[in-house]
């Protein structure tokens, strides 16, 4: 195994995960997945404008290398990167998605920030696509738990959601029944899930992909998605 980020060999543990973490970049199996996708399928050119959600480590200094200082890095919470010694600036999606300029971006990438943010998860989806270049994409993923879809949005204290939601506020949760009447609502996409159309096992076994996140939705599953795949 050898994490197609860095190139790191070893891997260490999380919870019910084992050897789930390259302990150099600290990629997790959506970050590899990812990084597969952006090497293979979307290739950004040199130079493109990049914007990127919540930033990995790994994924992080990949698409720094690729789009040189057209890459923007945001998060609602900017210390937590400060050991990633990149500017990251302070963006709520709830509020600031709509500041985004319309046509701009050849990449944007999210993962699993969608369940965190307390308002409509589609209109969010909708202006991401909307600032995408013609030819841009946008990559990201989300918790597919189960079979059924749940999503809340709250007034209550910070410690009432913290008990309600668990530390890291999910607020909702993709069920795998449910992609379709859901993410499948708002971009044209596949009704399934299958990596092996895209890669190799040997590729996927060499990027310490479980076989488990291979053919079904999982946290995951990478969707990649167009200006011209938005259905409404």
């Amino acid at each position: 195994m050898r994490c197609n980020i860095c190139g790191g060999t070893a891997f260490e543990d999380m919870p019910k995960r084992p050897l789930a973490r390259c302990t150099t970049c600290r990629s997790l199996e959506r970050t590899r997945v990812a990084a597969l996708k952006i090497k293979e399928q979307v290739r950004p050119q040199p130079g493109a404008h990049v914007l990127h959600f919540a930033p990995e480590q790994g994924l992080s200094q990949l698409l720094r290398d690729i789009a040189g200082d057209n890459y923007r890095a945001v998060d609602i919470d900017p210390p937590r990167y400060a050991h990633l010694g990149i500017d990251v600036e302070l963006f709520d999606l709830c509020h600031d998605v709509f500041t985004l300029p319309r046509g701009r971006y050849d990449l944007i990438v999210h993962n699993h920030v969608l369940e965190h943010i307390e308002c409509n998860y589609s209109v969010v989806l909708i202006r991401l696509a909307q600032s995408l270049s013609e030819n841009g994409a946008m990559l990201f993923s989300v918790p597919i738990v189960g079979g059924d879809f749940t999503d809340a949005i709250v007034d209550a204290s910070d410690e009432e959601k913290a008990a309600r939601f668990g530390a890291f506020r999910h607020y909702r949760h993709f069920g795998r029944r449910f992609i379709a009447e859901t993410l499948g609502m708002i971009f044209d996409m596949a009704p399934d899930y299958d990596l092996t159309r895209d890669f190799p096992p040997e590729v996927l076994r060499e990027a310490n992909i479980p076989e488990h996140h291979w053919h079904d939705f999982t946290g995951t599953s990478i969707f990649v998605v167009r200006r011209r795949d938005l259905r409404v």
